[in-house]
């Protein structure tokens, strides 16, 4: 299990669209390449790491068998996430990511928190352009989990191969073929 530093990651790595935003905006606005490609390496960065870790723990963590009983989709509610990304459009020059970088890491910052506190991993755009789906799933003892799965659920009552990224998230390490 990784535990803290994968819900840390994966929480981190939500925000990279909402970076990407900030350099287009700044681009957009004319700034040098110093002022926006840094605010895209990072974006970039955060995406190559959540790419990265979530290819270790398939290979390296210790794997658990999981039954499904029950299970949702659990990535459909985006419109407060994409409210969210779109704020460094809304800035202004006194307010925002455009000029001032104190009120822009404030604002990422409370965004970060906010999704760490709420759980709310069920929604990582990037995780979803890399082809995850989330799901909330109940186990035989009725427990309710965060299941990541690059394959798509069809039906509950069969029992998939996953690993335990942090407490009650899991990562199906099956793959595309789901029952």
């Amino acid at each position: 299990m990784l535990n803290n530093f994968a819900k840390f990651l994966l929480v981190s790595t939500s925000l990279s669209p909402l970076l990407g935003a900030v350099a287009v905006n700044k681009f957009a606005r004319g700034e040098s390449l110093v002022q926006w490609g840094s605010w895209l390496a990072v974006a970039m960065l955060l995406i190559f790491l959540c790419w990265a870790v979530l290819i270790y723990a398939a290979k390296n963590a210790q794997q658990h068998a999981f039954l499904i009983k029950e299970f949702e989709r659990d990535d459909k509610e985006v419109l407060a996430f994409l409210i969210a990304y779109l704020l460094p459009f809304l800035s202004t020059d006194k307010m925002g990511f455009a000029g001032d970088w104190l009120t822009g890491t404030y604002v990422l910052v409370i965004i970060f928190l906010v999704i760490a506190h709420a759980g709310a991993l069920h929604f990582n755009p990037v995780m979803g352009l890399l082809g995850y789906h989330f799901y909330s799933v109940k186990n035989d003892d009725g427990v309710s989990h965060l299941l990541i799965s690059k394959a798509e659920l069809r039906r509950p009552g069969h029992e998939i191969k996953t690993v335990k990224l942090a407490n009650h998230i899991y990562l199906n390490t099956e793959g595309k073929d789901a029952r």
